[in-house]
């Protein structure tokens, strides 16, 4: 037997010295097939089926053919025949190559200890680990397997616990267990089993320190630091009105380094990836929609990784539907795009491929069920593989996935009332929250509804020109409750952080959304409503640099960004700035109060007349002064800088 077939990890064909011999790799997954499966043969049309996935099978046969031409080939240039083929199978001689599988297949099955040996040498690397793009079965066939080796270590570490093992019996069972770590970090009877091997050595500090480096691994390097007196304020905030949530957040789970500095480099070396929607969008009870909405979800949820920095899904939507979309692609620096299309006769399936822009390389591509009970699922799938594409390792926690795993209704229902919620009318405010409660009605502590319900109040207090203050308050303590149900996810602290900002209660703005920004820190939207509250707490400057960072995280974003930029640029006294700004909005209407002090702080009256008049058409009876004493502005002079440019104007 001069051959061997390695499967753990990268999938290749070594000769005795160990150097690895060219071979088609679909030739190299049927031998791993029958191998692992201990099968005689399969047959052509299930190999056809399991190598290549396409509607007309007589394509998938074409193709087998010609890769059954490349092997009889290649076999018979190696002098070796491995595969055999009759006009209906495909058999492998067994006896021409050696593999790790068969190493598997030799464990001995009656020593607990003798199995976890080979088992975690042969789990130091995961079984086919290289291979990126597949077929949906051969991907399942894959995990499955995968399954069954964790599972085999996993009874071995439990069969072989007791204080009756040998020193050198529990070394190997730590080993083992940190291996079902890697592995599976999220496993609960996994951490129990760490816990009792480690606690049977008295190893309780070396326990503590797997914790800590694992906590560490998870939440990464944080670049955002709020100071002590920030995390103090928004520890008060919710902790103070809900005593029985959950440890903070503050106090636990982020161990912030001091005087951390943001390299401007390493933001420059960190890939930047936009999830495109597919371009055609239906309506809301459509695929396609619910296509979108579940892009544009895990967009937001993948803009909590520290490894890669994500375009906002209002700039991904805009790319999408452009006619030039490549160019849009460059023009932006975007390194990675997940390219999207509805497939199926149906339309219930999303196809899905990662695109590495510089070599035009597609990283992988893959279809994913659009049926309301498979959300949650591809949720996680789709963000795990984009960040495995594009990192090489995927960050465990990035999507604090529990939440959007337990129940697929109410996760449909989220997704719904997020979609309303982009709406900004009273009829699509209230259906987003009707459907906000009807996930909650499914998962009572569903963090995400909580957040957009608390969102549909201080909406509405905004469109129903900020008369009850009661949508504040209900705001306020939605916006609470998703804190204590959920404090990994910065959706909780960015509703409060609003909130406040319209309470006027500025410093607890700041600090939550400050916390918002630590738990995520390249979210667009999040950091653009940051800017828009540190322009209102009078930190013009502050403000018009985090709004900055916003947009260059969306550069195709919605009006409110560029409406922040024009108000910190007007109370900067950089009014030019301020209208460009402004010209930047595809409706400047809203902002036409600010236009007319703009150009009137430049002299010019009659500019600053013609949208007076604009203003009076939509607005008859504004007056100044009340006007002002609505606006949260903390200090007097940005409110006396407003009001002379107003007054100036003819308001």
């Amino acid at each position: 037997m001069t051959f061997r077939l390695a499967t753990f990890g990268e999938l290749r064909l070594v000769d005795t010295r160990g150097e690895p011999v060219g071979f088609p790799v679909k030739g190299l997954l049927l031998i791993c097939y029958l191998l692992a499966t201990n099968r005689e043969d399969v047959s052509r049309g299930n190999a056809a089926r399991m190598l290549w996935e396409s509607e007309d099978h007589s394509i998938s046969l074409v193709n087998l053919r010609k890769t059954i031409s490349r092997v009889l080939i290649r076999q018979a240039e190696i002098g070796v025949e491995f595969l055999k083929f009759t006009p209906t199978a495909i058999s492998l001689d067994r006896s021409a190559l050696d593999s790790d599988l068969a190493e598997l297949a030799r464990i001995e099955p009656d020593s607990p200890i003798k199995r976890i040996d080979s088992l975690v040498r042969l789990l130091r690397h995961v079984f086919l680990e290289s291979l990126e793009f597949q077929t949906a079965a051969f991907s399942e066939w894959i995990e499955q397997e995968r399954a069954r080796h964790t599972g085999l270590l996993l009874r071995s570490v439990e069969e072989s616990l007791s204080p009756a093992a040998t020193v050198d019996d529990r070394a190997l069972i730590k080993e083992a267990v940190l291996c079902l770590l890697r592995i599976n970090p999220d496993g609960e009877n996994i951490h129990q089993l760490l816990v009792d091997a480690y606690e049977a050595d008295g190893e309780v500090d070396a326990l503590r320190k797997i914790f800590e480096r694992r906590k560490s691994a998870i939440w990464g390097t944080l670049s955002l630091t709020p100071d002590a007196h920030a995390l103090e304020v928004a520890r008060r905030v919710y902790e103070k009105r809900y005593p029985e949530a959950r440890p903070s957040v503050a106090t636990n789970r982020l161990a912030i380094p001091p005087d951390t500095a943001v390299d401007p480099l390493a933001k420059q070396l960190i890939p930047r990836v936009a999830l495109l929607p597919p371009a055609d969008i239906g309506r809301i009870s459509s695929p396609s929609a619910m296509a979108e909405l579940l892009i544009q979800d895990i967009t937001i949820g993948l803009s909590a990784a520290r490894t890669l920095r994500v375009v906002a899904p209002f700039t991904s939507a805009q790319i999408s539907r452009h006619a030039d979309k490549m160019a849009l692609i460059k023009q932006h620096s975007i390194s990675y795009f997940l390219d999207t299309r509805l497939s199926g006769g149906d339309e219930t399936s999303l196809f899905a491929q990662l695109i590495h822009i510089a070599n035009d390389e597609v990283v992988w591509a893959e279809r994913f069920s659009l049926k309301s009970s498979e959300l949650p699922i591809q949720r996680r799938e789709i963000a795990r593989r984009v960040a495995a594409g594009v990192v090489n390792e995927v960050q465990r926690n990035e999507l604090a996935r529990e939440y959007f795993e337990q129940n697929p209704a109410a996760y449909h229902h989220y997704l719904l009332g997020q979609h309303y919620l982009q709406n900004l009318t009273l009829p699509d405010i209230r259906r987003a929250r009707r459907e906000f409660r009807a996930a909650l009605q499914e998962s009572q502590y569903f963090a995400p509804a909580l957040s957009g319900l608390a969102r549909t109040h201080s909406r509405e207090w905004l469109l129903t020109a900020r008369g009850d203050i009661e949508h504040l308050r209900l705001s306020e303590t939605h916006a609470n409750h998703a804190i204590a149900a959920g404090q990994d996810l910065a959706a909780g602290y960015r509703e409060l952080g609003v909130t406040k900002l319209f309470l006027g209660d500025f410093d607890e703005s700041a600090a939550a959304l400050q916390l918002a920004e630590t738990l995520s820190p390249h979210y667009a939207d999040v950091i653009a409503d940051h800017a828009d509250t540190l322009v209102h707490a009078s930190l013009p400057a502050q403000g018009l640099e985090k709004i900055e960072q916003a947009i260059d995280l969306n550069p195709l974003c919605p009006d409110l960004y560029h409406w922040t930029a024009a108000g910190a640029n007007y109370y900067l006294g950089r009014y030019e700035q301020a209208l460009a700004s402004v010209a930047r909005m595809q409706n400047g209407e809203p902002a036409g109060r600010l236009s007319a002090a703009s150009w009137a702080m430049l002299g010019n009256q009659k500019k600053a007349r013609s949208f007076v008049r604009k203003v009076r058409e939509s607005y008859p009876e504004f007056d100044v002064d009340e006007w002002l004493s609505i606006v949260p502005i903390k200090e007097q002079w940005q409110k006396d800088h407003y009001r002379e440019g107003l007054l100036k104007a003819g308001f």
